[in-house]
């Protein structure tokens, strides 16, 4: 039942269906457990970077940045990190000249300057005077009591939102607001609270945050909702909707960012220059960033160099500032370049489907190279899917479809070596030494053609047996004997053999062999013969060779049947045999020993030659009751291949015709008389000799008026 389910296409498909089943229900655990989520993370950074190669930054968003060079340059005019505040004033005064759109800080002033309060009061003159500025706010999840001042300011810079999605997020309990002059001084502040993903890289970032029954926007949202000078919102169902779209949230109400060639990254001005650039403009000089180069910008303040620790990593640069994340979120709002992660049930739909296409493709296809197209075709197609989504800022779960593409496909890989591979290597064993290497590797190619439970077809039979051998191996040596019958039996296999037959058994010098099964062959009848009339010939030259080397010349006698039998292999789970039994093939058998009877080297049943008359010339014999069978066949002698008689034996066939006829009317003297015109033509025709003695015994013995004409063999 089990080789039956391996071997049918129907079974395939059953057994690829189940594996496909078992290998994704492993990979969907494993997936389900969260084991594949960093998997699937480095796989998004790849994809990121590969995505980020085509995507420069838009030129509508600048930072000026306080790097390296800013800080020495502050330095060598007798100015220490951290700055005078006053200095960010001339930063928003050029902002303001420029015509830029907005200016929001990612620098925190949460406490009074160390140069005094005159400072503070300074920036927060300036940050009146733009009108335009966004400042940061930190919130935290540590409590603390909230100070008044503190209530009404997040009444002000939180966002109308209407929650429909329940929450989500954890709420934050506290806030470091800048000092209250400065946020009163701001246009409005946005959180610079992020947090990376659990391997340290910044892939996300909430849009908004819960605090106090409020929502806070993050500082890129924030500087959105300044430009567009809209702030009421909903949030629903995995999106943040504000007014006339919807940017698209996971879970935890975060948004993933696409990320900019660091090659092509934010234009960036340095932020010392740009206070210098400003005191110029001041002074009526030439400056060295013209005004031209911020106008209708929008414009992020905030820190670079590497000794202020505001680095981070993201996928595509592992040292990015912490401003450029909010710059970044901000140029995805403004082109509403959005990235989506599927949702995980069609990614588990899809992998089940994969899974079951691999498995089930993996058992049909055959041989080791048509495997490894078929996982490079199926890996390629997987690859190009998933990065062709990603191109379309769609994030498809490439390692759970190709955990379960590549597990299905080793499994069901295994599965096919260990039973396929198994049942062919017990075919190459069983039919190696039986049949020839073409149709050896043809059933190996379509192993369905054995049935091994057995079947009934029509096939062609074949015995051969060497006349008198017993008699003559008793004067002969074991080494000659062994010597004869090799010689004897390589010849007559290796022809059966080329003529596609299938060697069933030998039994001492006998031959068992039949054709059209297990590949079928409409023409097995055609084969049988011919190969017979091949082995006859080379037999005649295995005499000579034997005569030669001191051997006795040996004669075989050939029996040949075509008619339905039984065919499958018979034996036990461990050793079995693939033959054929029945009727049929017991017929042959008989007309093998007949042979002696008639002295003929051939004899064929009539739907043998009825199957094979286009390929061969016969003469019909007799009608012949075997013992065991109750009615008679009609039988012939198989004399040579169709149109390869000479004159002479044509004649014989002719004159035995004649006399076959005679014999059958009970006109005995007449048909002794053409079987022994044919004798005085053939002295050896073993036929005529055979009737001519029945002629001069029924001429004593008359049959009586109702003879049959049927000569029934007593002997097997």
């Amino acid at each position: 039942m089990f080789n039956r389910l391996i071997t049918t296409r129907n079974g395939k498909i059953i057994s690829g269906v189940l594996i496909g089943l078992l290998a994704w229900g492993f990979v969907f655990l494993l997936y389900a457990g969260n084991l594949l989520e960093s998997y699937e993370l480095k796989t998004y950074d790849h994809l990121s970077r590969l995505k980020a190669l085509r995507s420069p930054a838009p030129e509508e968003v600048v930072l000026i940045v306080v790097d390296q060079n800013s800080l020495e340059a502050a330095q060598k005019e007798g100015i220490n990190w951290p700055w005078p505040r006053q200095m960010y004033a001339p930063i928003l005064d050029l902002c303001s000249a420029a015509g830029a759109k907005a200016v929001a800080f990612d620098i925190l002033f949460t406490e009074p300057s160390s140069y005094g309060v005159e400072d503070d009061r300074l920036l927060a003159e300036a940050l009146q005077a733009n009108g335009k500025a966004l400042l940061p706010i930190f919130l935290s999840r540590q409590r603390r009591p909230l100070p008044p001042h503190e209530k009404a300011l997040i009444d002000r810079i939180s966002i109308p939102l209407t929650n429909n999605s329940g929450p989500n997020q954890t709420p934050y309990l506290s806030s470091i607001p800048p000092l209250q002059n400065l946020a009163e001084s701001a246009r409005s502040l946005g959180n610079v609270a992020i947090f990376p993903d659990s391997d340290g890289i910044y892939r996300r970032i909430p849009a908004v945050f819960p605090y106090q029954e409020r929502w806070v926007p993050s500082l890129g949202l924030a500087l959105f909702i300044l430009l567009r000078d809209k702030n009421s919102a909903v949030l629903d169902k995995g999106s943040l909707c504000l007014q006339d779209f919807c940017l698209p949230l996971d879970s935890r109400q975060n948004f993933l960012l696409h990320y900019y060639d660091p090659e092509k990254d934010f234009r960036r001005l340095s932020a010392f220059n740009a206070i210098q650039s400003s005191l110029a403009l001041q002074e009526g000089k030439k400056p060295l960033y013209p005004p031209e180069t911020l106008r209708e910008k929008i414009v992020l303040v905030g820190l670079t160099a590497p000794g202020l620790f505001d680095l981070k990593p993201t996928p595509v640069n592992s040292v990015t500032p912490g401003m450029s994340i909010h710059a970044t979120l901000l140029a995805n709002l403004l082109h509403r370049d959005f990235r989506v992660r599927i949702s995980p049930h069609p990614a588990v739909g899809l992998a089940l489907v994969l899974a079951l296409a691999t498995s089930v493709t993996v058992l049909l296809v055959p041989g080791l190279w048509h495997l490894a197209l078929l996982l490079l075709a199926y890996g390629g197609a997987l690859f190009l899917l998933v990065y062709a989504a990603f191109q379309n800022n769609l994030w498809v779960d490439g390692v759970l479809l190709s955990s379960s593409l590549g597990l299905s496909f080793a499994v069901s890989a295994v599965f096919s070596y260990t039973t396929e591979g198994r049942q062919k290597r017990q075919i190459k064993q069983a039919f190696s030494h039986y049949m020839s290497d073409l149709l050896v590797q043809d059933l190996l190619k379509h192993p369905e053609k054995l049935r091994l439970g057995g079947e009934k077809r029509v096939l062609t039979v074949f015995f051969s047996d060497l006349a008198g051998f017993t008699s003559m191996s008793e004067k002969l040596t074991p080494e000659e004997v062994v010597t004869l019958l090799n010689r004897y039996l390589t010849a007559m296999t290796d022809i059966i053999l080329a003529s596609g037959g299938i060697i069933d058994k030998y039994e001492g010098d006998a031959i068992m062999a039949f054709w059209g099964a297990p590949i079928p062959q409409e023409d097995h009848a055609s084969r049988a013969c011919l190969a017979a009339l091949d082995n006859q010939s080379r037999l005649a030259e295995l005499r000579e060779e034997f005569i030669r080397m001191g051997l006795p010349p040996v004669h075989a006698r050939i029996g040949i049947n075509t008619g339905e039998m039984i065919i499958g292999n018979l034996g036990s789970s461990q050793r079995f045999d693939f033959t054929v039994i029945g009727d049929s093939v017991n017929l042959a058998s008989r007309l093998e020993g007949a042979g002696k009877e008639y002295g003929t080297s051939i004899l064929i049943s009539e739907e043998t030659y009825r199957q094979a008359e286009p390929a061969v010339e016969v003469r019909e014999l007799d009608l012949l009751q075997v013992k065991g069978k109750q009615l008679p066949v009609r039988i012939y002698e198989l004399m040579a291949k169709k149109d390869d008689l000479d004159a002479d034996r044509i004649r014989v066939r002719a004159l035995f015709a004649e006399g076959l006829d005679l014999y059958r009317k009970q006109e005995f003297d007449l048909a002794a008389a053409r079987f022994n015109q044919v004798l005085e033509l053939a002295p050896d025709d073993g036929p005529s000799k055979t009737f001519f003695r029945r002629c001069r015994s029924y001429k004593e013995n008359p049959p009586g008026p109702g003879w049959d004409g049927v000569y029934r063999l007593t002997t097997k």
